[in-house]
Protein backbone atom coordinates (compact mmCIF):
# COMPACT_ATOMS: atom_id res chain seq x y z
CA UNK A 1 0.00 0.00 0.00
CA UNK A 2 1.14 3.25 -1.14
CA UNK A 3 0.27 6.33 0.68
CA UNK A 4 1.78 9.90 -0.62
CA UNK A 5 5.35 9.42 0.33
CA UNK A 6 4.81 6.12 2.82
CA UNK A 7 4.90 2.30 1.49
CA UNK A 8 3.45 -0.05 4.37
CA UNK A 9 3.70 -3.77 4.00
CA UNK A 10 2.07 -6.59 5.71
CA UNK A 11 2.49 -9.78 5.59
CA UNK A 12 4.82 -10.77 3.07
CA UNK A 13 6.01 -14.17 2.98
CA UNK A 14 8.09 -16.55 0.98
CA UNK A 15 5.53 -18.39 -0.78
CA UNK A 16 5.80 -19.18 -4.31
CA UNK A 17 3.53 -19.07 -6.92
CA UNK A 18 3.19 -22.61 -6.66
CA UNK A 19 2.70 -22.80 -2.99
CA UNK A 20 5.48 -23.84 -1.92
CA UNK A 21 8.01 -21.79 0.20
CA UNK A 22 10.63 -20.42 -1.52
CA UNK A 23 13.79 -21.64 0.42
CA UNK A 24 12.09 -24.69 1.50
CA UNK A 25 12.34 -25.28 5.08
CA UNK A 26 15.42 -23.27 5.76
CA UNK A 27 13.86 -19.70 7.68
CA UNK A 28 16.71 -17.59 6.48
CA UNK A 29 16.27 -18.45 2.98
CA UNK A 30 12.79 -17.70 3.75
CA UNK A 31 13.66 -13.99 4.89
CA UNK A 32 16.38 -13.80 1.79
CA UNK A 33 13.19 -14.24 -0.88
CA UNK A 34 10.94 -12.02 1.40
CA UNK A 35 13.60 -9.21 1.74
CA UNK A 36 14.34 -9.74 -2.34
CA UNK A 37 10.20 -9.33 -2.57
CA UNK A 38 10.05 -6.47 -0.47
CA UNK A 39 12.76 -4.35 -2.42
CA UNK A 40 11.25 -5.45 -5.60
CA UNK A 41 7.90 -3.80 -4.15
CA UNK A 42 9.85 -1.01 -3.13
CA UNK A 43 11.54 -0.36 -6.45
CA UNK A 44 7.95 -0.48 -8.04
CA UNK A 45 7.14 2.14 -6.29
CA UNK A 46 10.13 4.57 -6.80
CA UNK A 47 12.16 3.14 -4.17
CA UNK A 48 14.58 0.71 -2.47
CA UNK A 49 15.37 -1.00 0.66
CA UNK A 50 16.95 2.35 2.14
CA UNK A 51 14.09 3.63 2.12
CA UNK A 52 12.85 0.84 5.10
CA UNK A 53 12.45 2.15 8.53
CA UNK A 54 11.09 -0.30 10.40
CA UNK A 55 10.15 -3.89 10.14
CA UNK A 56 8.38 -6.18 12.20
CA UNK A 57 9.68 -9.75 11.40
CA UNK A 58 7.04 -13.08 13.00
CA UNK A 59 8.99 -16.46 13.21
CA UNK A 60 7.46 -19.42 14.10
CA UNK A 61 10.88 -20.57 15.81
CA UNK A 62 13.25 -18.27 17.80
CA UNK A 63 16.06 -20.63 17.12
CA UNK A 64 15.78 -19.03 13.94
CA UNK A 65 16.71 -15.57 14.57
CA UNK A 66 20.21 -15.68 14.21
CA UNK A 67 19.58 -16.72 10.53
CA UNK A 68 17.21 -14.25 9.51
CA UNK A 69 19.23 -11.61 11.45
CA UNK A 70 22.51 -12.64 9.03
CA UNK A 71 20.17 -12.22 5.96
CA UNK A 72 18.81 -8.81 7.30
CA UNK A 73 22.06 -7.67 7.90
CA UNK A 74 23.03 -8.96 4.13
CA UNK A 75 19.90 -6.87 2.61
CA UNK A 76 20.17 -3.55 4.79
CA UNK A 77 23.38 -1.48 5.29
CA UNK A 78 24.01 0.84 8.72
CA UNK A 79 21.91 2.21 9.87
CA UNK A 80 19.87 -0.13 10.16
CA UNK A 81 16.19 -0.07 10.42
CA UNK A 82 14.57 -0.48 13.58
CA UNK A 83 13.36 -4.05 13.64
CA UNK A 84 11.03 -6.67 16.30
CA UNK A 85 11.09 -10.24 16.55
CA UNK A 86 7.59 -11.67 17.53
CA UNK A 87 7.42 -15.46 18.06
CA UNK A 88 3.83 -16.59 16.92
CA UNK A 89 2.35 -19.81 16.51
CA UNK A 90 2.27 -20.50 13.07
CA UNK A 91 0.81 -19.20 9.64
CA UNK A 92 -2.48 -19.64 7.58
CA UNK A 93 0.17 -21.76 5.62
CA UNK A 94 2.25 -24.18 7.84
CA UNK A 95 5.05 -24.48 5.84
CA UNK A 96 6.21 -20.60 6.54
CA UNK A 97 8.52 -19.83 9.02
CA UNK A 98 9.00 -16.15 8.37
CA UNK A 99 6.35 -13.41 7.84
CA UNK A 100 7.49 -9.36 7.57
CA UNK A 101 5.56 -6.12 7.76
CA UNK A 102 7.52 -3.52 6.34
CA UNK A 103 6.86 -0.05 6.75
CA UNK A 104 9.08 2.80 4.36
CA UNK A 105 9.19 6.19 3.49
CA UNK A 106 10.06 6.96 -0.30
CA UNK A 107 11.57 10.63 1.23
CA UNK A 108 13.68 8.52 4.09
CA UNK A 109 17.20 7.09 3.24
CA UNK A 110 18.46 5.53 6.12
CA UNK A 111 21.83 5.63 4.46
CA UNK A 112 22.36 9.17 4.95
CA UNK A 113 20.84 9.40 7.83
CA UNK A 114 23.84 7.89 9.76
CA UNK A 115 26.25 10.37 8.08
Amino acid sequence: MVIGQEVVMSGVTARGTDGAPIGGANAGLQAKAIFNRIAAQLNAAGGDLCNVYKLVIYVTDMRFKDDINAMRAAAFQPLYPASTFVGVNGFAFPDLLVEIDAFANLAVNLHNAGA
